[in-house]
């Protein structure tokens, strides 16, 4: 009887080790996810940086070439130069000679100091004409505490033009893109105790600043990965609390540096606490079910109950992983799309203000004054788009307010039936009286954006229809068309950020929409069912009747 149910007992205690086992490896592929995730966003960002570089140095060498041609036409003077390289952005502008005298200066006060700054083929090569365009790079400005990009550019008649703008910003843009913003907002998750990143020289990146490490090479825990590992990992007690720890090697702009994942090591201690029980629960269940066939069942109901418990730890980890995934990804392109909008929005400056002068000037054609007013609406049109791309990297919290919610669908149903007169837009059903706490804002943007986009969808003469009903605890609103629907390669992909089938759209209208409704405790999404005549699409937005903490209410 003690040696069968000690089998018995083993048996079942060697059963939920390897459960353990399976946890801690679903845990190690939860960092592993997290670790693809940073090595991807840092490669994007050193992508886009290099491409920024790119285009700053070629807008500089179009200033250049353009204050070459004022010069050779002796359009220039020491006045004149000062006011375009101001115009322009430019923080020092030199007009040299064909045997690399000085003739002309300006810009800002502290800059170019002497001509001993350049190398000599560089001066060379452009004064003799035997290069038209070169690019000298960053260069250190000690006297004004920053650093300058420079260019320069061979004159037609002989000379050359050299331009330097400052170029912190640009230094800074690799800082900011890099993935310092990811690790935090991974850190926020509930199963994420940190993430950091270091190397010999220290800590790069991370989610806390609670936390102190040894540095890689005299951290013993690290050793495995210096000879060759590929990760290494280890349960233990931090400031955090009880931590399971995975590390490994990423590449960090060029360079080798350390990731380290620190997860929520309580499942782990809760099931070991389990086994503990459990062992002993079976051991007296099973020691009973020699005599008692019953309490055998019992015990095989206890082992579908663990199988259920870690089948939802399972589907847990899952959901968490694939929503890791979409935080990264948006948080990139998020941090990229700021990024692009602040970049594009000083050539843009300039563009608008030399637009403006050249519309200003009385000898200009009329065909060159109309072409100069084009490019000011043009641009104008630039700064909107850029201005779009800016409210969705800084998206404001919702201010919940008491709203008539049947009220508010019903108005801009009616400004947008009136502003769409040869399409059919229809308020087909609603619930009167739904009050609810919701941002109005928010709402009328996620209808407009919808109707907007059936309106494109069905072209003149479509029908869209529009209802709002009560379902439970929430409330729902459906906007659906009788247009082409969305094709099946494509659903999966239309809430993705910047993705849009139209040429004039910019795929900034659903992931924003998206992300309104999710912040007011909601949810927007593409039916599987089709809209109106079997075809169309159908969009429905679910917003719960009560809310929790979200938002700010509005006193």
């Amino acid at each position: 009887m003690v040696l069968l149910v000690g089998i018995l007992g083993w048996g079942f205690r060697w059963d939920l080790r390897n459960r353990i086992r399976n946890l801690e490896t679903l845990m190690v592929d939860q960092a592993g996810v997290i670790s693809d995730i940073v090595a991807e966003a840092n490669w994007h960002g050193l992508q886009t940086y290099q491409q920024w570089e790119k285009e700053f140095a070629s807008r500089l060498l179009d200033n250049a070439d353009w204050l070459a041609w004022e010069a050779d036409a002796g359009h220039l003077n020491r006045a004149r130069l000062a006011d375009l390289a101001g115009k322009l952005g430019l923080n020092r502008v030199l007009v040299l000679g064909p045997e690399g005298e000085l003739q002309l200066e300006g810009g800002a006060s502290e800059g170019f100091q002497c001509m001993k700054e350049f190398p000599q083929n560089f001066l060379l090569s452009l004064c003799g004409g035997t290069r038209q365009h070169d690019v000298l790079g960053f260069q250190r400005r000690p006297r004004i505490g920053c650093a300058c990009y420079v260019v320069g550019v061979a004159r037609p008649q002989g000379g050359a033009v050299i331009v330097d703008a400052l170029a912190d910003s640009l230094l800074s843009i690799r800082r900011e893109i890099g993935p310092g913003h990811l690790l935090k907002s991974i850190g926020e998750g509930r199963s994420v105790k940190f993430v950091v990143i270091q190397d010999e020289t220290g800590i790069q990146a991370a989610s806390t600043s609670e936390l102190g490490f040894l540095s890689p090479a005299e951290d013993p825990y690290l050793k495995p990965l210096i000879q060759g590992r590929p990760w290494v990992s280890r349960e233990y007690d931090s400031e955090l609390g009880r931590v399971f720890e995975v590390a490994r090697v990423v590449g960090l702009y060029g360079g080798d540096a350390v990731l380290r994942v620190g997860l929520d090591a309580g499942p782990l201690v809760d099931m070991r606490q389990d086994i503990r029980r459990r062992t002993i629960m079976r051991a007296i269940v099973t020691s009973i079910s020699l005599v008692l066939l019953g309490a055998l069942l019992m015990a095989w109901q206890r082992q579908g109950v663990l199988d259920r418990e870690v089948a939802r730890t399972r589907r847990e980890l899952a959901a968490k992983e694939e929503e890791a995934r979409r935080m990264g990804k948006l948080v990139a392109m998020g941090s990229l799309a700021a990024g692009v909008a602040h970049q594009i929005r000083n050539p843009l400056n300039s563009i608008h203000m030399i637009a403006q002068v050249l519309g200003r000037e009385k000898e200009l054609a009329p065909r060159v004054r109309e072409k100069a007013q084009h490019i000011q609406g043009e641009s104008a049109r630039i700064e909107h788009i850029v201005q779009e791309f800016l409210d969705f990297a800084r998206p404001r919290d919702p201010v919940l307010e008491k709203v008539d919610l049947a009220s508010l669908v019903r108005e801009v149903v009616e400004v947008q039936a009136t502003a769409n007169a040869d399409r059919d837009v229809v308020l087909s059903a609603y619930a009167p009286g739904l009050v609810m706490e919701v941002d109005r804002g928010f709402i009328t943007e996620i209808l407009e954006n919808l109707i907007r986009n059936a309106v494109a969808a069905v072209g003149a003469g479509g029908k869209i229809l529009v209802s709002l009903v009560k379902v439970g605890a929430q409330a729902e609103i459906v906007v659906e068309d009788d247009g082409p629907g969305v094709p099946a390669r494509e659903r999966d992909r239309i809430f993705d950020l910047y993705y849009t089938t139209r040429p004039e759209g910019t795929g900034l209208g659903l992931s924003l929409a998206a992300r309104m409704a999710s912040a007011l405790g909601g949810s927007l999404e593409l039916a599987a069912e089709p809209g109106l005549g079997g075809t169309g699409a159908r969009f429905v937005v679910r917003l719960p009747l009560k809310h929790g903490e979200q938002g700010r209410t509005r006193s």
